[in-house]
């Protein structure tokens, strides 16, 4: 499936301002559509390079507002219901309202759900919009430039014949690093789920 991605982004050509605006577009309705989003990051680093990061993190910040903003005032009965099919949502939910944007920013630097959903799931809170762009600007940054230049470097590698290697062992340390933060914001996430509960020990996220 990248494969087929990058051929799609390749027909655009370098990265340009028609090449730039086009990408933008697409990563700003990518983040309306619950999808894996790395395969899009990885997609555009290996066709674009690095420079493609900026554009990825601003656009996919846009489509979150809007995915953001849809939620909390014109759909917000139907992406309740959807919330309360599934107690892990709604946890967060309850947790964002708790904290605010700490919670956004762990969940947007290891994601136990979608970048999409998060957007929509976001939007169900009280948490204050400008509090939402910030933190997913921020705190998104890390994994869209990490993604972006690791495709852009390791195809540039392969093409250039270097050792397997320098490839493989950075994108794998980047892929151990990001499940242990996935791994940190979900054991965060159940005990911020167990504070709430009277009958069991406190506990709070740092």
């Amino acid at each position: 499936m990248t494969n087929c991605i990058i051929e799609a982004f390749q027909v655009l050509g370098h990265l340009s301002v028609t090449s730039g605006a086009v990408l933008a577009l697409f990563f700003g309705l990518a983040a309306l559509i619950v999808f894996p989003r790395t395969i899009l990051i990885v997609a555009a680093g290996a066709s674009f390079g690095i420079g493609a990061a900026p554009i990825i993190l601003v656009a996919g910040t846009a489509g979150g507002t809007l995915a953001f903003l849809l939620a909390r005032y014109i759909a917000s009965g139907w992406f309740r219901r959807k919330l309360e099919q599934r107690s892990k949502l709604e946890a967060i939910a309850e947790a964002v309202d708790k904290e605010g944007w700490r919670i956004v920013a762990l969940m947007r630097l290891g994601a136990p759900v979608s970048s999409a959903l998060q957007n929509y799931l976001f939007g169900l809170t009280r948490i204050h919009l400008m509090s939402f762009i910030l933190a997913t600007l921020v705190f998104s940054a890390p994994q869209v430039f990490l993604f972006t230049f690791l495709s852009a470097t390791g195809r540039a590698s392969l093409l250039e014949d270097k050792p397997f290697e320098l490839t493989v062992v950075p994108i794998l340390v980047t892929g151990v690093i990001i499940a242990l933060i996935s791994w940190r914001v979900q054991k965060l996430l159940r005990l911020r789920g167990r504070s709430d509960d009277p009958n069991k020990g406190c506990h709070s996220i740092r």
